[in-house]
């Protein structure tokens, strides 16, 4: 892809910009294309817990959550707070719509989407070359 982006496979990290912890993306079952023998991803791999999972701690001030976890923060420190959850009513933007994943528009490293209680769900790496 001549931006630089590259394309999304399972397990590649993800970070949303009100979550405390760093997440990979999960596709249960393979739509049947790939990349690095890796499965890619397409732009309704959106499901909470199934494809998006919680981002530990949340920031944002739209959790009506009243619950309160702590949790080990990745830098090592303490991190308490409300727990994530993310609340997603919308498929993944900025796809490659030229390029199809089981007939609908491809992850990359570009494409994010946004959580309905305020956070932006981002890539950090393709998950191609991680273990």
């Amino acid at each position: 892809m001549p931006d630089g982006s590259s394309y999304i496979v399972r397990g590649a990290k993800m970070v949303c910009s009100c979550g405390s912890h760093g997440r990979r993306i999960n596709l249960p079952v393979s739509h049947g294309s790939y990349v690095n023998k890796k499965p890619m991803m397409n732009e309704w791999d959106c499901v909470p817990i199934k494809n998006i999972p919680e981002f530990g701690v949340c920031g944002s001030p739209a959790n009506p959550s009243n619950a309160s976890v702590s949790l080990v923060g990745e830098n090592g420190s303490p991190v308490t707070g409300k727990p994530c959850l993310p609340v997603i009513s919308s498929c993944w933007m900025d796809t490659k719509e030229d390029t199809k994943v089981e007939g609908f528009a491809a992850l990359t490293t570009d494409s994010k989407i946004i959580c309905n209680l305020g956070g932006k769900i981002t890539f950090k790496s393709d998950g191609q070359h991680d273990e």
